[in-house]
């Protein structure tokens, strides 16, 4: 589902209005193929109504870290879509989120890890001349396992330790993020970016919401994507499917929306919509 919402220079308050703009049950757990059939169903929709323009030149974009990939991200920016679109680790860039009371979670292996200082990192690591293998801060010897490997746009030498060293190691704690499940450490040496190591759109989509706008406009997006939830299911009680199908669920999914567009619509005129 998808809710309208003009830009912030345009309304004051557009969060008030939240008119669906496309809405389809899908029955499908993960949601990165849905983001550019969206994006076309809206378009559809808008042109039946005689707006055939390009919306979204005036139209701020948001979605969750559901549908981001770097096939989406590719296709809003070539298509010069103002997105802000989060990925999986958005939030822990976010220092607001970097509380002791949010990393707090019994059973977070994580959280062990960092109250106990942080991991070994391949500056730690002594290597040899040749790059055959490397010393661990134990004195073990890694042996090397990949002699031009890339890891995202950079070239590589990859080395990793023996069972017989890292298994009875005593700095395993230190050394592993999981030390109960993960027998041996591997670490990377990078060399320089790739010929082709150019930023990627994902990169670029990180850059850009962890801005102070990105991150004030992708905060926007419980204002104005999740309201309407609350409206079609605790004040209108449209809350159960009574059709079964995907086909019918669809369509009664789809009358739902309609009623509550209506409501808003009643309410709030087409300002906005």
């Amino acid at each position: 589902m998808l809710v309208w919402s003009d830009p912030i220079p345009t309304i004051p308050i557009p969060e008030k209005h939240l008119v669906i703009v496309d809405a389809e049950a899908y029955g499908q757990g993960h949601e990165h193929d849905l983001l550019i059939p969206t994006l076309d169903n809206i378009r559809d929709n808008f042109s039946q109504i005689g707006m055939c323009g390009e919306l979204f030149k005036t139209t701020q974009f948001t979605a969750d870290s559901g549908y981001h990939s770097e096939k989406n991200m590719a296709h809003v920016f070539n298509t010069n879509i103002d997105a802000y679109i989060a990925d999986t680790n958005f939030r822990k860039r976010d220092p607001r989120f970097c509380s002791p009371k949010n990393d707090e979670v019994a059973g977070n292996e994580k959280t062990v890890t960092h109250r106990q200082g942080k991991l070994f990192r391949p500056a730690d690591f002594t290597f040899a001349e040749d790059f055959s293998y490397c010393l661990c801060p134990a004195g073990q010897r890694l042996y090397r396992s990949g002699g031009n490997v890339k890891i995202k746009h950079y070239s590589g030498i990859k080395f990793k330790g023996p069972k017989s060293a890292c298994v009875p190691c005593q700095l395993r704690a230190q050394c592993l993020r999981k030390p109960d499940k993960t027998e041996i450490r591997q670490v990377a040496l990078l060399r320089g970016r790739t010929a082709t190591g150019e930023q990627s759109f994902t990169d670029r989509m990180k850059t850009k919401i962890d801005t102070a706008i990105g991150k004030i406009t992708y905060a926007r997006r419980l204002a104005v994507g999740e309201p309407p939830f609350a409206h079609i299911r605790s004040v209108m009680g449209l809350d159960r499917f009574t059709l079964r199908g995907k086909v019918k669920v669809n369509v009664q999914w789809n009358l739902f929306c309609t009623v509550h567009n209506l409501k808003k619509i009643f309410k709030f005129g087409t300002l906005g919509v």
